[in-house]
């Protein structure tokens, strides 16, 4: 069928039904000159009716595929036509006749689109729009604390004395207070982490953190063997990550994990996975490590 012109196609059968009604018609025609009378003619003329009637029909609104500069009939107008601009649509209002426009140079949003936005009301600048809080939105402390290692720019690492942490690197040491604040305090944080994680991480690294495959896994998917052996998050090594640099694996990924940030939209949930994370691990017993 993909390689059949559906216009042929359905021209053709048009052209068929056509000469069947082209036919009924002369053999009602001859019926009727001879005087039959019956059943026969009955259904005769009734399918000569039928025919013909879609041949008018056919003659009247032509073949398909033809071209035509007249403008399309539509009996049932529906949403076709409203007082709205479209994609690509012109415009009279513009001097250049076109109704998409770029945004005045030197723009910058500094508002967002709640409904009273929409409606066009603004209160207070909406913050989550602008995302203009580092810390929070993306986890990141230092944004120049680069080096390069091997070739390759890679984050500076927070600095760690005695087993603490003395001095952020790239990413925040901890959790943003922001994150705390509009949670509800740490305790409704941890709660939200623990439905987050489970929804979204447990099945790779199992409800207990520890990822693993075969025998020894905790999740699904390595159980089944369904990827690469998802990582032990209770590691020391992973401990040891400052909280910035887990959110960003959860929202971009690494290696072989892909990210979540498209499927885990809310920023909050993300630094919620995070605090959850930093709860299993201290049930873990896991004790800090120097990871200069």
């Amino acid at each position: 069928m993909y390689y059949i012109d559906t216009n042929i196609l359905m021209n053709a059968v048009m052209l068929g039904i056509l000469g069947i009604a082209g036919l009924l018609l002369i053999v009602t025609l001859v019926g009727a000159w001879r005087g039959a009378r019956g059943r026969v003619m009955s259904y005769l003329y009734m399918l000569t009716a039928i025919f013909g009637t879609f041949a008018a029909i056919t003659v009247v609104l032509g073949a398909r595929g033809s071209l035509s500069r007249d403008r399309p009939w539509h009996f049932f107008l529906d949403m076709k036509y409203q007082g709205k601009y479209t994609a690509q649509g012109p415009s009279q209002y513009f001097a250049d006749g076109r109704s998409s426009r770029l945004p005045p140079e030197g723009t910058i949003p500094f508002d967002g689109t709640a409904h009273s936005a929409d409606a066009g009301y603004h209160t207070v600048p909406h913050a989550d729009f602008l995302q203009a809080d580092r810390r929070y939105y993306f986890g990141i402390a230092n944004p120049d604390a680069k080096e390069m290692k091997d070739g390759v720019e890679v984050p500076i690492k927070p600095k760690w004395e005695n087993g603490q942490l003395v001095g952020e690197g790239y990413y925040v040491n901890h959790i943003p207070p922001t994150a705390v604040e509009r949670a509800g305090g740490w305790d409704a944080l941890f709660r939200r982490g623990q439905i987050q994680f489970n929804r979204h991480c447990a099945v790779c690294h199992g409800t207990s953190g520890r990822g693993g495959a075969g025998d020894a896994a905790y999740g699904i998917v390595g159980a089944y063997g369904l990827s690469v052996p998802p990582a032990n998050t209770l590691t020391a090594a992973i401990q040891a990550q400052p909280d910035g640099q887990l959110f960003h694996v959860i929202t971009h990924g690494v290696r072989q994990m892909p990210g979540y940030g498209h499927q885990i939209k809310d920023v909050l949930d993300r630094w919620a996975i995070v605090a959850y994370l930093r709860v299993l691990q201290y049930a873990y017993g896991n004790e800090r490590v120097d990871n200069k």
